[in-house]
């Protein structure tokens, strides 16, 4: 993991030492916006979503905010107290909040699960952490859309653990994928696909890998996307859109989207980097039911939005940012 000192010495620091001093060139999977739900936090009726959820690595929160929300909007909901270096969120059908906790529990890591409308010092519901559950720094959550199995990507042991939706403490992972033939190589962002492929962003070797539904120990991926003509660089988000386009964000100020089925040193169908897009340090990367695509810029401490099919040098349809917003080194996203 020599190839991302500076990355890790960011996690162990401040988001903004990566994305202003590293040398070189945040979910989820993309999601179905489920059906509106309204929510109650007490006596007080929380909107109806779909929601942009939002993990806050600087002020151990997560803020929660209507999909519509633009410039300086306030959060709808925040939950802090008992999250620890948040990383990365995802969001089930229900509105639980599943978050990946760079540090809790023995050290190594934690996943915490809060209930729909949750705020303020909430309890989670469900916490997995211990020495049997083989996190080590997670970084990248996602659910199985079919199962509901919790999937994890583990940047310092290299590994995607993943739990039964149940779990809950010192839990066993009932899959396992890690090992040299995997090409899992500081793994930061894990998605799912609607069949239950598995998605892979890999932050040192700036490739995307991909993985069959269920699979687990120290198998080759069944597809690789990486090389120069990718243009990725140091991979933070990757998402899986209904058609099967795999989008990724990269320590490059970009997105990039590949077509269906893409391998090896695959051209993208869509690249959005610029100065007019405002990506500054992107992180995680997340996409709406229209396929609108949300990116965190941790340096910039803001959210931009773009249009589905965006390309090239675009402006952003919206950009979340502001003190009212309480965002604070914004890492990973959901939209839900």
């Amino acid at each position: 993991m020599h190839t991302s000192l500076c990355k890790h010495a960011f996690i162990a620091t401040a988001a903004i030492a990566l994305l202003t001093n590293c040398a070189g060139g945040s979910s989820t999977p993309a999601s179905r916006l489920a059906s509106p739900q309204t929510f109650h936090t007490g006596s007080q009726a929380m909107p109806s979503c779909p929601c942009l959820y939002v993990a806050n690595y600087a002020t151990q929160t997560v803020t929660v905010y209507p999909s519509g929300a633009m410039n300086n909007a306030k959060p709808i909901q925040t939950i802090t107290g008992t999250l620890k270096q948040p990383l990365a969120v995802t969001v089930d059908a229900g509105a639980h909040i599943y978050v990946a906790n760079y540090n809790g529990g023995t050290g190594k890591g934690s996943v915490t699960i809060y209930g729909a409308g949750a705020t303020g010092n909430a309890a989670p519901i469900q916490t997995i952490q211990g020495d049997d559950t083989g996190l080590d720094h997670p970084i990248g959550i996602a659910l199985d859309p079919m199962t509901g199995d919790i999937y994890v990507a583990n940047t310092s042991n290299n590994t995607i653990t993943a739990y039964a939706s149940s779990a809950n403490g010192d839990a066993t992972p009932i899959a396992t994928i890690g090992g040299a033939n995997t090409e899992i190589d500081d793994p930061d962002s894990v998605a799912l696909d609607a069949s239950g492929n598995i998605y892979v962003a890999n932050y040192a070797s700036s490739a995307v890998t991909v993985y069959a539904a269920g699979s687990t120990g120290n198998l080759t991926p069944t597809r690789t996307i990486a090389g120069p003509r990718t243009k990725l660089d140091h991979l933070f988000g990757v998402a899986v859109d209904s058609a099967l386009d795999v989008y990724v964000s990269s320590q490059n100020n970009a997105v990039t989207v590949y077509a269906p089925g893409a391998d090896g040193n695959a051209t993208p169908i869509q690249y959005i980097k610029g100065n007019v897009t405002k990506l500054k340090g992107p992180t995680g990367l997340a996409l709406d039911g229209g396929d609108n695509i949300y990116v965190p810029s941790a340096s910039k401490t803001w959210i931009t939005v773009y249009a589905a099919g965006s390309t090239g040098n675009t402006a952003p349809i919206n950009r979340i940012r502001g003190k009212r917003t309480e965002l604070n080194d914004p890492f990973g996203i959901a939209v839900r």
